[in-house]
């Protein structure tokens, strides 16, 4: 990210799950790079690196403390910096299989995503690959809107198309299953027009 205003669009959206890692200039033409650290940080553990052509140890241990997982100093090698952040993805992306949860409750009803399977109060019902993949996304950001973008490149994995209805077909059969196991786990998806979809706890 090259400016502050730049960052300051998608740092409060889930779009900054789009990104595998992060650069980020310390001393941005309009504004800080620390306090855009500080703002993802208050959303996604995302791999970042700082760099800045100033600065000392203090400083660059202040900004590890502050969540960076990086600081490189410039003058920079970009082969340096595509593997830095090449190993920050790679253990991201480990931690993130080993920490999955696959236990998920949507209201009242508990979602296995391993066993692909919904219950409640002794009753059980199926749920396909691509609706696990939903309820997934949702919960891990409940209270967040998840824009119908994110979720096609996380759920079908292709882009999104206005004209395609198939996460709307989806949705719809994910709360019919989710009220006839508890009629009230079924209004914790909730719509959110002209953006997506929320997954609020009741």
């Amino acid at each position: 990210m090259s400016t502050y205003k730049q960052a300051a669009r998608i740092v409060h959206s889930t779009e900054i799950d789009y990104f595998d890692g992060i650069v980020i200039e310390v001393n941005l033409s309009d504004g800080n790079g620390i306090e855009i650290l500080q703002a993802i940080r208050c959303n996604t553990n995302v791999p970042l690196i700082l760099i800045s052509g100033a600065g000392d140890g203090d400083s660059r241990a202040d900004a590890i403390d502050l969540g960076a997982d990086d600081y490189i100093m410039k003058p920079l090698h970009v082969r340096e910096l595509h593997a830095r952040m090449r190993r920050l993805v790679t253990q991201r992306s480990e931690r993130s299989v080993q920490q999955r949860r696959d236990l998920v409750p949507l209201g009242h009803v508990i979602c296995d995503l391993q066993r692909r399977v919904m219950a409640c109060s002794g009753s059980e019902l199926r749920i396909t690959d691509a609706e696990a993949r939903i309820i997934e996304a949702l919960y891990k950001n409940r209270n967040r809107v998840c824009s119908k973008s994110f979720l096609y490149k996380n759920v079908f994995f292709r882009q999104f198309d206005p004209h395609d209805k198939t996460l709307d077909v989806y949705v719809s059969r994910l709360r019919k299953k989710l009220k006839h196991l508890s009629e009230e786990s079924g209004d914790c998806i909730q719509t959110v027009r002209g953006s997506g979809y929320r997954y609020t706890e009741l």
